[in-house]
C-alpha cells in the first residue's frame, strides 16, 4: 500500500503522471464525476486550514465521494494513543490526509493505519502544495520544465523542502533566496541539505539582487509557521526573524523591469514576506495557484486510490 508522507517516495515518473491525471481532470472535470464514487476520505486536522481543507473536501464531492472532517482538538485523539484512534478510524474510510504539527505523529499514523495516508503538511514536508505548484509553473510557461528557473525567497521550511524534492526530481533549476538554514530548525532534514548542496538543479544563494534576475517564477512563503504567527510566546522570536528577513520581501523595488510570475503558496501575511500591490499585480498567478490546490488533488486521490487497487 502507497502512502505519500513526503515527496522522497515518488519517482520522477510518478510526479509527471499525478500532475497529468490533475491535468485531465481539470480539462474534463465531468469525466471523473463518479471516479470515487462510495469512497470516503478522512481529513484529521491538527493545524489550521484553508485550502487544504477546502480543496480536499470539494475533491472529494466532485470526483463522486465524500469527506469527513476532524478536528484534532475536539476528538478523542487528545485523549487516547494516537495508533489506536488512527487503527479504528482507518476501518471507517478509504484513505486519511492529515495535517499535523509533528512530523513524527504522521509517521504514527502511517505504522497503524490500513488505508492510504496523505501528508496535508507538517513542519518538515508540504507535499500536496508542491505538486500544485509544478503543476501551475507547467500551466504558465511554455518551456521544458528542465529549462525553467524558479526562485524562492524567505525561509527554508516544509515548503521549500519539497520545492528541493520535486525540482531535484524533475530537473528543474530552483534557487533557494534565504539565510543560511540552523541545523536545529524544526524543519531541518538532512537529505534535504545534501540535495541543496549536491544537485545539479538546486542551489543556494543568499542575495536577493543576484537570483532573482534569474527567474522565471519568484515564490515566497510566510517567514513564521502560522501556528506561532499570533501566538504571544513566540512573539519576541517572531520579531527577530522578520527584521532579519526584510531584505528578501517580494516587492516592487526588488521586481522592477521583471517580466517573471509571482508565486506564494498561502495563507499571505500582506507587508511582510510580500506586499499588497505585488499580490495584485499582473505577473502574480498566487490566485490560480490556490485554485490549482483542488485540481493536484484530484490527480494524487485518482493515483493513490488506484496504487491501493481500490478503483
Amino acid at each position: 500500500m502507497r502512502h505519500l508522507p513526503n515527496l522522497k517516495v515518488l519517482s520522477a515518473s510518478e510526479i509527471l503522471d499525478i500532475l497529468e491525471r490533475a491535468k485531465r481532470i481539470k480539462e474534463n472535470p465531468s469525466d471523473f464525476y463518479s471516479l470515487l464514487k462510495r469512497k470516503t476520505l478522512a481529513l484529521l486536522f491538527q493545524k489550521t486550514s484553508t485550502r487544504t481543507r477546502v480543496s480536499f473536501e470539494t475533491a472529494m464531492v466532485e470526483l463522486g465521494g465524500q469527506a469527513v472532517f476532524i478536528d484534532w482538538a475536539t476528538s478523542n485523539f487528545v485523549l487516547s494513543g494516537i495508533e489506536y484512534e488512527t487503527e479504528y478510524l482507518s476501518r471507517n474510510v478509504s484513505c486519511i490526509m492529515a495535517r499535523l504539527v509533528k512530523n513524527s505523529d504522521l509517521e504514527k499514523i502511517i505504522n497503524v493505519s490500513k488505508v492510504p495516508v496523505i501528508n496535508g503538511c507538517c513542519e518538515k514536508y508540504h507535499p500536496c502544495q508542491a505538486l500544485t505548484d509544478i503543476f501551475t509553473v507547467e500551466e504558465h510557461c511554455d518551456k521544458d520544465l528542465r529549462d525553467i528557473q524558479i526562485v524562492y525567497l524567505g525561509v527554508q521550511n516544509n515548503v521549500s523542502n519539497s520545492l528541493t524534492l520535486i525540482c531535484n526530481a524533475l530537473g528543474i533549476k530552483l534557487i533557494l533566496c534565504t539565510p543560511e538554514r540552523h541545523k536545529d530548525e524544526e524543519s531541518a532534514d538532512f537529505e534535504i541539505a545534501e540535495i541543496i548542496k549536491d544537485s545539479p538543479f538546486v542551489s543556494h544563494e543568499p542575495d536577493p539582487a543576484a537570483a532573482v534576475h534569474l527567474a522565471d517564477f519568484i515564490y515566497t512563503d510566510t517567514w513564521v509557521d502560522m501556528q506561532y504567527f499570533n501566538n504571544p510566546s513566540h512573539q519576541n522570536k517572531s520579531a527577530e526573524r522578520i527584521e532579519s528577513l526584510m531584505r528578501y520581501q517580494v516587492n516592487t523595488e526588488l521586481l522592477a523591469g521583471l517580466p517573471c510570475k509571482i508565486m506564494h503558496d498561502m495563507p499571505i501575511h500582506d507587508g511582510y514576506e510580500i506586499t499588497d500591490e505585488i499580490v495584485r499585480d499582473k505577473r502574480s498567478i498566487i490566485f490560480q495557484q490556490a485554485e490549482n490546490r483542488l485540481h493536484a488533488q484530484k490527480g494524487l486521490l485518482w493515483w493513490l486510490f488506484e496504487q491501493a487497487g481500490t478503483i
